[in-house]
C-alpha cells in the first residue's frame, strides 16, 4: 500500500510510516510516498522486505490445542451434572494428538508417549490441577 514513508535502517528495509492523512506534515519531515507493508509483529517494511511469521513450535502447539481455563470448568461442571466424561476425552485426545514432549540425551526436545493426566505446559499444569481441586474431580 502506499503511504508516506522514511527508511530508518537501510539492512532490513525498516521503515517509519505516517498513518494520518496530514501529507504535508510528513514531507515536512522528510517522509515520501512510498510502497510499504506491515509485517506480522506490526513494523513497517518497504514492500517486498517484511519478515514472515515464524512457525509456531510443537510446544505452541500443543498449548494452543487446549481449551481456556473457562471452557474447560464448563466442561467439567456439564460431566458432574449429566454424569459424562467430555472434558477427560477432550484432554485425552489432546494428548493423543500431542504426546508429551521430553529431552533426549542431546537436549533437544522430543515427543513421547504421555499415558499419564500430566499436561505439557506449567500453565496447563496448573490449569488442570486447579480445575481438578475446584471440582473434587
Amino acid at each position: 500500500m502506499r503511504k508516506y514513508a522514511k527508511v530508518i535502517n537501510e539492512i532490513n528495509k525498516m521503515c517509519e510510516v505516517g498513518l494520518g492523512t496530514n501529507s504535508a506534515f510528513y514531507q515536512s519531515i522528510g517522509m515520501t510516498e512510498m510502497e510499504v507493508e506491515q509485517a506480522y509483529n506490526g513494523i513497517w517494511y518497504l514492500k517486498g522486505h517484511a519478515p514472515q511469521a515464524p512457525e509456531p513450535t510443537y510446544i505452541e502447539l500443543r498449548q494452543a490445542a487446549y481449551p481456556p481455563v473457562g471452557d474447560q470448568l464448563d466442561m467439567i461442571y456439564w460431566d458432574q451434572v449429566n454424569g459424562t466424561d467430555i472434558w477427560r476425552q477432550t484432554i485425552a485426545a489432546i494428548k493423543a494428538e500431542y504426546p508429551k514432549p521430553v529431552e533426549n540425551q542431546t537436549g533437544e526436545a522430543a515427543a513421547a508417549n504421555d499415558d499419564t493426566d500430566e499436561t505439557v505446559s506449567s500453565v496447563t499444569d496448573a490449569s488442570e490441577q486447579d480445575i481438578l481441586s475446584w471440582t473434587g474431580a
